[in-house]
């Protein structure tokens, strides 16, 4: 073989070489999704759950409960391998199949959340459930992590709240200490109606099967907290009030005589 011949194939193979020991040793790509949307709680399409018909308010029909069901497990995340609307269509469902399990204690209502900022998430659906769709009822929140400090302090600061609210239902979990923001006390957000050595967190364990969830405990799910709520709300709570609304701007219009003119008028006036 011509010696330049091999000069060059031994050039060839040795820069083959040390392409592959260059690529091998280059850090790994960092794999991003398409950027999630930020929710807008106030409007029903940032919801996965809600009732088909909002219930009646407290001033309409008296005490009801309503359950807020706030899922990290079924939060979205960033991944270009799936489409946006698939990966919402399937949190949609598993929300869908958990809520199903609660719907004996009342209507419930479940948000999308963010994995990435899951906690900001469910501070601002629980808010914006709080100021929209409320309405003076009694709630209790079904939630797998901790409360967000902005929701404790929401109803530490507002005593009608704090009467109406029954508590957490947790199924996160139960390794983690965590039920209430760190540093919030249980007893500081839970209603008067409980002792402080009692607090208002119950731990559950939901069986799964087929996609489906069921309570998995002894007697009716939500326990101490449903139970005997609204009896207590009738005889020791107040009912918010029903909003007046916005006053409607109203035009005031001088009532004349036929003839009379602005002079006499303002001379009558005098």
């Amino acid at each position: 073989m011509n010696r330049k011949l091999v000069i060059a194939v031994t050039a060839i193979l040795l820069a083959i070489a040390i392409s592959g020991v260059v690529w091998s040793t280059r850090p790994a790509p960092t794999v991003t999704g398409t950027a999630l949307p930020t929710f807008d709680y106030a409007s029903g399409d940032s919801w996965a759950v809600s009732p088909a018909t909002p219930p009646p308010a407290v001033w309409e029909a008296g005490w009801d409960i309503d359950v807020l069901l706030l899922a990290r497990e079924a939060a979205l995340v960033s991944d270009d391998r799936s489409p946006l609307e698939k990966r919402r269509d399937k949190a949609a469902e598993g929300l869908s199949d958990l809520a199903a399990a609660f719907d004996p204690i009342g209507p419930v209502y479940a948000p999308y959340l963010r994995a990435a900022t899951a906690q900001v998430d469910m501070a601002a659906a629980t808010l914006a459930y709080f100021e929209e769709s409320n309405r003076g009822r009694a709630f209790v929140i079904v939630a797998d992590a901790p409360l967000p400090r902005v929701v404790t302090e929401a109803i530490i600061a507002d005593p009608l709240l704090r009467d109406r609210f029954a508590g957490i239902l947790y199924f996160g979990d139960v390794e983690n200490p965590q039920r209430f923001a760190e540093g919030i006390e249980a007893a500081s957000v839970c209603s008067r109606r409980y002792k402080p050595e009692d607090g208002c967190v119950i731990d559950i364990e939901l069986r799964r099967s087929g996609g489906k969830a069921d309570f998995a405990g002894d007697g009716a799910i939500g326990g101490r907290l449903v139970s005997g709520l609204i009896p207590w709300l009738n005889t020791r709570a107040s009912k918010l009030a029903e909003p007046l609304g916005d006053f409607e701007e109203v035009e005031i219009v001088d009532i004349r005589r036929p003839g009379e003119t602005d002079e006499a008028f303002e001379a009558a006036e005098d």
